[in-house]
């Protein structure tokens, strides 16, 4: 008998421990970010200088002034996001007046005229970041790849004659930035990123590839 009592207050000692640790709240995330929880948003807008290489350069060997990049991405709570990025860069050299040899209605003609060149892109990338800081963090520094394709326009004028090729080639694109927001959790920041860019059109005076460095800065709004 004594062994049966000893036996039914161990079953009922052992159901009221487990019954405790299932009916135990858990509020081990009760005071986490919402950035740290769920899948958040970001979008950015940035202005920046690009700096020529390879066949870019023997094109155009100026720095471009005139770039502006725009992405948007879907932020992880594992500190990564994919996303997409688009943009518009343009570049322009006015040459010296010269004697070219121009093709004209199937027949090559010698003309003299002032070549102006000019390079026109529009990519159209997916991305993946992975960001070395939390979700919700004031600063966040991070590496990012960046593939898909771009936009082309060349176009060579010479005089009022022009030389043009267009189409849509492939590109990639990695690049490290910062991120940031004055304090945890706020929406709006700035953000600052140094991305190279490489895009596989090969025309005429511009041979290979069109790669480049650009150095932009701008704002970024993050919500959930």
């Amino acid at each position: 008998m004594k062994r049966i009592l000893i036996l039914i207050a161990f079953v009922m000692l052992a159901t009221a421990s487990w019954a405790q640790v299932v009916t135990t709240p858990d509020y081990s995330n009760v005071f986490q970010s919402p950035y740290e929880q769920y899948v958040t948003f970001n979008f950015s807008a940035r202005y920046g200088v690009s700096f020529p290489f390879g066949g870019q350069q023997r094109y155009i060997d100026r720095i471009n002034p005139a770039n502006v990049a725009i992405d948007g991405e879907w932020l992880f709570p594992k500190r990564f996001s994919i996303g997409l990025k688009t943009g518009y860069q343009y570049s322009q050299q006015r040459m010296t007046r010269g004697t070219y040899e121009y093709v004209y209605d199937g027949s090559n003609q010698t003309i003299s005229a002032v070549q102006t060149r000019t390079l026109s892109i529009i990519p159209a990338m997916a991305s993946f970041s992975y960001y070395f800081a939390d979700n919700a963090a004031a600063v966040r520094p991070y590496v990012q790849l960046a593939g898909g394709g771009a936009y082309v326009n060349y176009t060579n004028y010479f005089g009022t004659l022009a030389d043009q090729n267009t189409g849509f080639k492939g590109a990639f694109a990695p690049a490290i930035g910062l991120k940031f927001y004055g304090k945890t959790e706020n929406k709006l920041g700035a953000e600052i990123q140094a991305q190279y860019q490489n895009v596989y059109f090969n025309y005429d005076q511009l041979r290979g590839s069109a790669p480049s460095l650009m150095l932009s800065a701008g704002i970024i709004y993050r919500w959930y």
